[in-house]
């Protein structure tokens, strides 16, 4: 079977590694173009162009697909039998969703219909749920809105973040989308359309979100941490400067002060009130600086109970 993969996160790579060692043929690579990262800003290509490479893929990076009659040849021209999406990050044009006989494969971490769109990972945690799981479904037209093939559940663990879960449930995708492939080519899976009714969203981030409002409760603010400790990150600002919080701990205890006000500091860390309960800030990064635990960071700005986190 001739596979064409689509993908750019890192997220992506445990399905393209598993497909590069299964006895299937990956005989092209779509991903995003270079852009800038790191100190220096030097363009860099995806995680998933950089593994393509090193197999000796056909590798192609368009701006976009739509109305792209070059990448539309380029397709037709490996022949694919079957197409793959993980993470890829760009709408994909109905004459390439249904050019393939066995259709569009995506590897999507949630437990469809729920948290359609392009952050499930961090919505789920945002909101605290205590599972998610990895679907394997069909393109359409619409925004995660294909049948489903296969899905599975995983528990969303109470010290998840961004980076653990993602990891976890991009290996079981991975799994999954094998064992689903297999299915296809027996003819020993049918796709069950999703329950529309029943569908939510996942917004894509944006910097705004990283935004720590102490009027939120302790809980929201705990899981926002862990949702978005990969981009953008949280932060709020103290005695007027900015600080990134990169963990947070929930403290147990309720607070009369009103949000933001710091009730006390050890070397636990900063304990701080909220909307509801108390917050513990364990590691914060000053703005130009480097990590470093939250007890450390409020000796040398010489904080105390009273000053405020805005």
């Amino acid at each position: 079977m001739k596979i064409i993969f689509m993908g750019s996160a890192a997220f992506s790579i445990p399905s393209l590694e598993s497909l590069l060692q299964s006895p299937y043929r990956v005989v092209g690579v779509i991903t995003n173009q270079e852009k800038p990262a790191g100190r220096g800003l030097h363009a860099r290509p995806t995680p998933v162009a950089e593994l393509a490479e090193n197999h000796g893929i056909d590798t192609i990076t368009p701006a976009t697909l739509r109305q792209n009659s070059e990448a539309l040849a380029w397709v037709r021209g490996h022949d694919p039998d079957i197409i793959v999406v993980v993470a890829y990050g760009k709408l994909i044009p109905p004459e390439i969703v249904h050019l393939p006989p066995y259709g569009c494969l995506n590897v999507h971490p949630s437990l469809l219909p729920a948290y359609r769109g392009a952050a499930p990972i961090q919505r789920a945690l945002m909101h605290g749920d205590a599972k998610t799981g990895t679907t394997i479904m069909m393109l359409d037209e619409g925004m995660d809105s294909g049948p489903v093939l296969m899905q599975e559940e995983m528990a969303v663990e109470a010290s998840d973040n961004a980076i653990t879960l993602g990891k976890r449930l991009s290996a079981r995708g991975a799994e999954l989308l094998l064992k689903t492939i297999g299915l296809l080519e027996q003819k020993r899976i049918e796709p069950v359309a999703q329950q529309h009714d029943r569908a939510t969203l996942a917004p894509r981030i944006t910097k705004a979100d990283g935004r720590l409002d102490f009027n939120r409760s302790a809980a929201e603010l705990n899981n926002t941490v862990r949702a978005l400790i990969e981009w953008p990150g949280t932060w709020t600002t103290c005695k007027g400067q900015a600080v990134h919080v990169l963990a947070t701990e929930l403290s147990g205890h309720t607070s009369v002060l009103p949000a933001g006000y710091i009730i006390s500091i050890d070397k636990q860390g900063i304990h701080t009130a909220t909307g509801d309960g108390v917050l513990i800030l364990r590691s914060v990064k000053p703005s130009g600086g480097t990590a470093m635990d939250a007890f450390s960071y409020a000796n040398g700005r010489r904080l105390k109970a009273g000053d405020v986190l805005e």
